[in-house]
């Protein structure tokens, strides 16, 4: 039988708190550094939970304005809210002047703005989306088929995008609601 003794329990004590305060501070200095980065304490939180003041669905030509008190847009924030906050994947692709004149006035489009009373800032490791006003989601259109959603700040696109998982609920709700139906 083997006895420890109490410089060897002290060594692997020792051995056992040297790794744990290399690991801990491996996993404070990336928090740290991604925090500093994206100038976001909560970069990790993957919540969204904003509700818009107005949104404007421009319908293959047709504009439908929906205030902030009506059930159509809380119904709709729920949705988009709900993919906002699952999985989604950054991409550096920016909203170009042109592509956002032809979601304006193409009578080919789907189109969901999403407009906020206050900036908002969606949580993530990338230091974008962060001080936004509005959400621009294409439905149909230029690259509705990758669910992809944009974010202006005062009119005007602030780079880059976000990819979620399907916007396919939301297009439902539309079409459900007789709000806009995909052509």
């Amino acid at each position: 039988m083997a006895f420890e003794t109490e410089t060897a329990r002290g060594r692997k004590a020792s051995i056992l708190e040297f790794f744990l305060t290399i690991f801990f501070a491996i996993v404070g200095l990336v928090y740290l550094t991604t925090a500093a980065y994206t100038r976001d304490m909560l970069w990790f939180w993957p919540l969204f939970n904003a509700q818009p003041s107005s949104a404007l669905i421009r319908c293959y030509g047709k504009e439908i304005y929906l205030d902030g008190s009506s059930q159509e847009l809380k119904t709709i924030a729920e949705i988009v809210n709900k993919q906002i906050s699952g999985k989604k994947r950054w991409d550096e692709l920016n909203l170009t002047d042109q592509t956002y004149e032809t979601y304006r006035t193409s009578p080919n489009v789907m189109i969901l703005e999403l407009y906020y009373a206050t900036p908002q800032r969606i949580h993530s490791p990338s230091p974008f989306f962060s001080g936004f006003t509005e959400l621009l989601i294409p439905l149909d259109g230029q690259y509705a088929d990758t669910s992809i959603f944009f974010s202006l700040v005062d009119g005007k696109p602030s780079g880059s995008s976000f990819h979620v998982e399907s916007f396919s609920a939301l297009t439902e709700y539309l079409s459900q609601s007789g709000l806009c139906t995909k052509k």
